[in-house]
C-alpha cells in the first residue's frame, strides 16, 4: 500500500487532458482522478491510475447540480483524498464545495479561463454573472487555494474580491509536450499523405485554425479573412478543424454552417493534431473567449509556428506582438487578415516567429515545467498542514 500523499483530481468530460500532469508527479503522489464520462476509465487504467465518473450537468440545473454535490461528497468520504485539485468551471465550484464539507484537508481549483460569460456584458451574460460571482466567492473562500492560468483573470478577481491574493497563483497552463509536439516527429511523407487526403494541394499554403465551431472563438472573423484573402492569394488554403457544439448557445445555426463550409476546408475534429501542425505555415486563433492559456496555442508554438491570435487574457500569454505572432484586437477581421498577409508576404518572418514560438514553449510551458510548479505547491500546502 502506498505511503505517498493521495491527491485527486477532479474535472468534467476533458479531465484526460491530466493524464501527461499526473504521470509527471506520480513519483511523489499517489494520483487518481474524477470525471464525468464514464468511458475515460479505461485510458486511465491504462496508465496505471483509478479513475471513477460522477455526473456533471452542463447548464444551469439546481437539481442537478445538488445531485452532483451529493455525490462528491461521498466520492471523497470513500477515497480519503489528503488533497483535492480540481479543473474547469462546474467542478471548480462543487468540487470545491463537496471538499470542504466531506471535511478533505487540502481543496485547491483552477480556473482555466472564465470563458463565454465575460466575452460580453449582454443582459444574460451580466444574470449569468449574478449566480457565478458569488459561487466563485464562495468556493474560493473557503479553498486552500485557487490557481490561475494567466494574470489578467487573477488580476480579475482579486480586483471584485472574489479571492484573496494570499490564496491566489499562476500556473501557465496544463503544460504540452515538447517531445511529442515537435515538428522533426512528422516526416515529408506524411504530410504529404495528409494534405492529399484534406485535399490541399502540396506547394499550399496552409493557415490553420484549431477550434470548437462557436461564435466567441472568432470562427466569423476567420471566415471573412478566407473569403478576402483566398481570392488574392489563390494558393492559400484555410484549414479549419474542430466540432460543432450543438449545446452552447453561442452556436452557428444552419445557414451559418452552411456558409462556413463554402468558405473554408473543415474535415471536423482529428486525432492527428500533431500532423495537422505540421503541414500548417500560419496558426491562428481570432478568440474573444476568455481563454485560461489555450492548449492548442501552445501546440502551435511547441510545433515552431507563427502564430496570429487576439490580444485577451491567455492569448497573449504565448504570443508576443512582433516576437513570435502578432496580437490583433478581438472581433477585428480586417486586421487579422493584415497580420496574415504580412506572415504570407514574408517567408523569413514566419521562420523566425516559428523558431521563438518552439523555443518559449519549451522553456516557459513544458509539461516538465508546469509539473514542477504543482509539484511544488502540493508539497508545500501538505507541509503547512504536516500531512
Amino acid at each position: 500500500m502506498s505511503s505517498l500523499p493521495k491527491v485527486l483530481l477532479v474535472g468534467g468530460p476533458d479531465v484526460d487532458a491530466r493524464l501527461e500532469l499526473m504521470g509527471s508527479i506520480s513519483d511523489s503522489f499517489e494520483m487518481s482522478a474524477l470525471g464525468s464520462l464514464p468511458i475515460l476509465r479505461e485510458k486511465f487504467l491504462r496508465q496505471g491510475f483509478s479513475y471513477n465518473s460522477y455526473i456533471l450537468g452542463r447548464g444551469i440545473n439546481p437539481f442537478l447540480d445538488l445531485f452532483t454535490l451529493g455525490q462528491l461528497i461521498l466520492f471523497f468520504r470513500k477515497l480519503k483524498p489528503q488533497l483535492v485539485h480540481t479543473f474547469d468551471t462546474k467542478p471548480s465550484i462543487w468540487a470545491r464545495l463537496a471538499g470542504r464539507l466531506a471535511n478533505v484537508p487540502i481543496v485547491i481549483g483552477t480556473l482555466p479561463g472564465l470563458g463565454s460569460l465575460y466575452v460580453s456584458d449582454s443582459i444574460k451574460n451580466r444574470l449569468l454573472r449574478s449566480i457565478y460571482q458569488p459561487l466563485q466567492y464562495l468556493t474560493c473562500r473557503y479553498s486552500d487555494f485557487t490557481i490561475f492560468q494567466n494574470r489578467d483573470d487573477k488580476n480579475q478577481f482579486i480586483d471584485a474580491s472574489i479571492v484573496s491574493p494570499q490564496k491566489t497563483t499562476i500556473i501557465p497552463g496544463s503544460g504540452v509536450s515538447t517531445q511529442l509536439f515537435t515538428p522533426n516527429q512528422v516526416s515529408m511523407a506524411q504530410m504529404a499523405t495528409l494534405k492529399n487526403e484534406l485535399g490541399i494541394p502540396s506547394e499550399a499554403l496552409v493557415v490553420t485554425m484549431i477550434s470548437r465551431v462557436i461564435r466567441s472563438k472568432g470562427i466569423f472573423e476567420f471566415m471573412f479573412t478566407a473569403q478576402e484573402i483566398s481570392q488574392r492569394y489563390p494558393n492559400t488554403y484555410f484549414l479549419l478543424v474542430g466540432p460543432e457544439d450543438n449545446e452552447n448557445p453561442d452556436r452557428l445555426n444552419t445557414e451559418e454552417i452552411a456558409r462556413l463550409k463554402s468558405v473554408v476546408n473543415w474535415p471536423g475534429s482529428r486525432r492527428d493534431i500533431p500532423a495537422i501542425l505540421a503541414i500548417t505555415d500560419i496558426f491562428v486563433l481570432p478568440s474573444a473567449y476568455r481563454e485560461g492559456i489555450p492548449r492548442v496555442l501552445l501546440e502551435a508554438a511547441s510545433m515552431g509556428r507563427a502564430i496570429v491570435t487576439t490580444d485577451s487574457p491567455g492569448c497573449n500569454e504565448v504570443v508576443e506582438d512582433g516576437i513570435n505572432g502578432f496580437l490583433i484586437p478581438i472581433h477585428d477581421p480586417i486586421n487579422l487578415s493584415k497580420a496574415i498577409i504580412k506572415l504570407i508576404e514574408q517567408p523569413e518572418l514566419r521562420k523566425r516567429f516559428g523558431e521563438i514560438s518552439r523555443q518559449r514553449a519549451i522553456e516557459r510551458f513544458d509539461i516538465s515545467v508546469i509539473a514542477e510548479q504543482t509539484r511544488a505547491l502540493y508539497k508545500r500546502l501538505l507541509a503547512e498542514k504536516r500531512l
